[in-house]
């Protein structure tokens, strides 16, 4: 069932500042994100037409390539990972939010994750995937207890051996196996792999005829494709679709700082996750109710004064950079993967919020086996919207 109220749209900007990871990339896969092939006769009748070019709509368009669906088109307005893609943290990290998140967001993000060893291990070149130890603070070893099953724990005084100068004695709990990847990294690597991508188009209506979306108009000219997926951050907002599910942008701040005079064993929250050269991230954090595309330099200062509150040794140390972010959203606090209005042939998949670049490879396959099979996957029904009437 779809809400009537409407969604809200996507800020015209979705992140503002530095970003890190752009600078961290090579000048190839700088030059695949702006990819632009032209469009001919043939590309303009695709078996599958993929909207959205970011880690979902990439990771989607590649997973229906593998699955040898036929011809595939992937559009974006922008440039490949310019939304909430570009500005996420890139952790992969499932196990965390056991006892936190729903049980179907858990089981999802573990297949994910799973996918995204794959990939790392047969693409060429991989994905950039990168190893990480998440250590979470426990205000009480009991807490243990309604966390992931995988954790062991670590006590206040073991963890004080681990990271010297933390402010408070507290225990914490380890979990090993998980990853990260610099999201813009990863979206180039698998973009590779596309016979057909072209950036710079915004699609802006649809033909919907019969129960089935027929074409789509694009600042580019018409597309008439055999099945379209929407990857567009929340539910598209095109005219021709009708109504869609309500949804909305959470603002999210993050930041690096210079290298630090300690060392991290991995992501340590919530406090920072290390970067190979020693610098720390820190966010993302939540800014509900702050709709300005451009950095709050207050909200870097506090998210600044509340790492060095918890490790006392990096007073006056400095950022080097900081931006922000819009991540798409939903009120119920599960993504969203279903048929659009009921359409025989169209998908979508939306508000994937904190956890997007976890969730792309496993997202990717249940839009592609669904698009194969014409049957929703059955691990999938919590995430449609009927399972939220």
């Amino acid at each position: 069932m779809t809400d009537p109220r409407p969604s809200q749209r996507q800020p015209a900007d979705v992140t503002g500042g530095r970003r890190l990871w752009p600078d961290e990339l090579s000048d190839t896969e700088r030059r695949v994100l702006r990819r632009r092939d032209a469009l001919s006769a043939k590309d303009r009748r695709p078996d599958v037409l993929v909207v959205g070019g970011g880690i979902m709509g990439v990771a989607t368009a590649r997973a229906c390539e593998e699955a040898r669906t036929g011809s595939v088109l992937l559009v974006e307005a922008e440039v490949l990972g310019h939304g909430a893609t570009g500005g996420a943290l890139g952790l992969c990290t499932p196990e965390p939010h056991h006892g936190l998140d729903p049980e179907p967001l858990v089981v999802l993000g573990r297949a994910s994750l799973g996918r995204w060893r794959e990939l790392e291990a047969t693409l060429p070149g991989g994905v950039g995937l990168v190893d990480l130890e998440w250590i979470g603070l426990l205000e009480d070893e009991r807490e243990l207890v309604r966390r992931s099953p995988f954790a062991e724990l670590i006590t206040a005084e073991e963890m004080a051996r681990i990271v010297p100068g933390l402010s408070r004695r507290q225990p914490a709990m380890r979990i090993g196996g998980q990853a990260r990847v610099n999201p813009l990294r990863a979206a180039a690597r698998l973009t590779t792999t596309l016979r057909s991508v072209s950036t710079g188009v915004r699609a802006t209506s649809v033909l919907v005829r019969g129960g089935a979306l027929r074409s789509v108009e694009t600042t580019a000219g018409r597309v008439s494709p055999g099945a379209v997926v929407f990857a567009t951050g929340n539910p598209p907002q095109l005219e021709g679709l009708g109504p869609q599910p309500a949804a909305d942008y959470v603002k999210g701040h993050l930041l690096v700082t210079e290298v630090a005079p300690v060392s991290l064993p991995g992501t340590l929250d919530p406090v920072a996750t290390p970067l190979e050269d020693g610098r720390l991230v820190v966010g993302g954090s939540l800014d509900e109710g702050d709709d300005r595309p451009s950095v709050t330099r207050g909200r870097i200062d506090e998210m600044l004064s509340d790492l060095v509150r918890r490790l006392p040794t990096l007073d006056g140390i400095r950022v080097e950079r900081a931006w922000s972010c819009f991540r798409p959203h939903h009120v119920h606090g599960l993504p969203t993967i279903d048929r659009v209005n009921g359409l025989d042939n169209a998908w979508f998949t939306s508000g994937h919020y904190r956890t997007g670049i976890l969730m792309a490879p496993a997202t990717a396959a249940i839009l592609t086996e669904w698009l194969t099979t014409g049957e929703q996957p059955a691990h999938s029904s919590a995430f449609g919207l009927r399972h939220r009437a």
